[in-house]
């Protein structure tokens, strides 16, 4: 069952956003995806909730971005969007190959998963099984 699901791509790389939203709009068509080249402006938006419209279920976060790098978004998340750890799934979706940045990951209270570069579709395909079989049961 592929959900109209809400994709928030926040990496400033634009050839990465480029190839993930049309990764996932060529094989789940359901998808509404939207890039941020800067996690700024996607902060200033998820700080709108609970007025924010249409409140993304994915994120999915470069580590490595200027201005803001995508530890700094998730601290500011966690600082201002509380609402996040129940209503949205994060990933860390990076080319770092540092150990360190991958037990981060994994010990950030908004993280879900931590994915190497480049997004593939098998994730994707057992993400969404996993997400469907977990909203379900609600």
């Amino acid at each position: 069952m592929n959900r109209n699901l809400r994709i928030w791509l926040i990496d400033d790389d634009p050839m990465n956003n480029v190839y993930n939203s049309f990764l996932m709009e060529e094989h789940f068509p359901t998808f509404t995806v939207e890039s941020f080249l800067f996690a700024g402006d996607a902060l200033k938006l998820l700080q709108k909730f609970p007025r924010l419209k249409n409140v993304p279920d994915v994120l999915f976060v470069d580590i490595s971005m200027p201005i803001i790098n995508g530890w700094e978004f998730l601290d500011a998340c966690e600082e201002y969007c509380g609402w996040m750890q129940k209503r949205c799934s994060v990933f860390m979706l990076t080319a770092s190959e540092n150990p360190k940045d991958k037990s981060l990951a994994v010990k950030h209270p908004l993280v879900s998963g931590f994915i190497q570069k480049p997004l593939k579709v098998d994730f994707l395909k057992e993400w969404l099984h996993s997400y469907n079989a977990t909203t379900l049961n609600k």
